[in-house]
């Protein structure tokens, strides 16, 4: 939900050994080119939280995987949530070096006609053309919109916005979205880009998870497509792309029970089967941190079509805290194997887990996650990496430097590091976004931003 972002990035390459080498995966230590990729540049902006990035995603160019693009919220509203403007970070030499700017025409910050925007996501077509969906909303009035916009030259400046969804009713508002590409050429719909989202009604008490979907690259979108119940309460939407041009959209279906499910589509969008479980929600929170609790994250293996889900979950503890918990469907999301922790946790270590990211590709699956140990204010980043589909994973590792929660974004006077941070892998490495908080130079109430490290073969 809006009120429960922010989160800022750091960018981390991890190259992962072919399954042809010993069923291992190689993870290069030394971090190179270490830098922080962003600056807000809206510190003078009324009620925001200046120095703030927050909520990361990101995406590679399928052809050119030196092309990486994340995007994130700048300037974090503790109130009513969502941030300035959005902001953007795009490395054409993999990671080396990095252009930074803002979605232009979006926000009152750049010349556009909304107040704040949030819950950026990224996604690259076949072509290289690059596609930042965000929300975009009024909290003077009730206006609550989806926009996408576009760039032509691989991430280096964006176009207008182009709303998908736009409602003024005062009962409805539009929330956690995502967005993907069709990228696979022997798909009947390649090149198509899918936009899914939850749209709450106050006024019927629910929330349906919608998808509209684009063939002229962003300029105009299909009808709206309710892929849930009309009548449920949804939120997390997640629409995956697999390689027979199948589209599955995983998220988060209010109970009782409440749980993660995944629906598929056969005809590009339009239809959709009926719920699959993957599992029920068993998430216990962060004490006194906002997250995204439950909520799932999800990747398709380019190669082999596999889905995986990931979420915080104590199913398997009692201790009140949490593992990261994955599924793992080889069928189009018709069916879902049993669940299993990827970092199991030791009886009385304490640590609680949350905010996971997944990326798969050609066999190798990575898992990143945060941890916390009991209430402190350190907030560490680690990983876990398996060469075998998900069947078995190496021990975990940590990613980067410590966040200090005191300089964190908040949400309703909550330390908050976001719903979600971006994972994206291709043949010889998986890149990273996420946000990090620490103190600053200047005496500043917060310092949360956008950080690079590469690691690389």
């Amino acid at each position: 939900m809006l009120t429960h972002r922010s989160a800022a990035a750091s960018v981390l390459v991890v190259v992962l050994a072919g399954h042809a080498e010993a069923q291992s995966v190689e993870v290069f230590r030394t971090k190179t080119f270490v830098q922080q990729i962003s600056a807000d540049p809206f510190a003078g902006a009324a009620g925001s939280e200046a120095d703030t990035q927050v909520e990361p995603s990101v995406a590679l160019d399928p052809n050119d995987p030196s092309t990486v693009v994340a995007v994130f919220q700048q300037g974090r509203f503790d109130a009513n949530g969502a941030s300035v403007d959005p902001g953007f970070a795009t490395s054409q030499d993999g990671g080396r070096t990095w252009t930074t700017g803002n979605l232009p025409g979006l926000t009152v910050a750049v010349g556009g006609p909304f107040e704040r925007a949030s819950d950026p996501v990224v996604a690259i077509g076949p072509d290289g053309s690059v596609y930042a969906q965000t929300l975009a909303l009024d909290v003077s009035d009730c206006r609550s919109a989806v926009s996408v916009q576009r760039s032509d030259d691989h991430g280096l400046t964006f176009g207008a916005p182009v709303l998908v969804q736009d409602d003024s009713a005062c009962t409805l508002f539009n929330d956690k979205n995502w967005i993907a590409v069709d990228t696979f050429p022997g798909s009947p719909h390649f090149g198509r880009i899918y936009g899914a989202w939850d749209r709450i009604d106050s006024a019927a008490g629910t929330a349906p998870t919608l998808l509209r979907f684009s063939d002229d690259r962003g300029a105009t979108w299909s009808g709206l497509v309710t892929v849930s119940d009309p009548s449920a309460q949804t939120v997390g939407a997640l629409p995956l792309v697999q390689p027979s041009g199948d589209v599955t959209v995983i998220y988060n279906l209010y109970g009782p029970p409440t749980g993660q499910v995944s629906q598929t589509s056969h005809d590009g969008g339009q239809h959709f089967d009926a719920p699959v479980t993957i599992g029920t929600d068993q998430s216990s929170g962060a004490s006194g941190m906002r997250t995204g609790g439950g909520l799932p994250a999800a990747a398709v293996d380019p190669v082999s079509g596999r889905l995986y889900a990931v979420w915080a979950d104590g199913r398997f503890r009692s201790d009140g805290l949490d593992d990261i918990v994955l599924g793992v469907s080889s069928d189009d999301g018709a069916s879902w194997g049993p669940l299993a922790a990827v970092d199991p946790s030791r009886p009385g270590d304490v640590l609680n887990h949350f905010t996971p990211a997944v990326a798969a590709h050609g066999g190798a699956v990575l898992v990143s996650y945060r941890t916390r140990r009991g209430d402190t204010l350190r907030v560490d980043m680690r990983y876990v990496a398996s060469p075998d589909g998900g069947a078995t994973f190496g021990r975990e590792r940590r990613l980067g430097r410590s966040t200090n929660l005191d300089f964190a974004a908040t949400a309703r006077g909550l330390p908050f590091l976001g719903d979600y941070m971006g994972l994206t892998a291709s043949t010889d490495a998986v890149h990273a976004v996420w946000c990090v908080a620490f103190r600053g130079r200047l005496a500043a109430t917060h310092h949360q931003t956008a950080w690079s490290a590469t690691l690389v073969r």
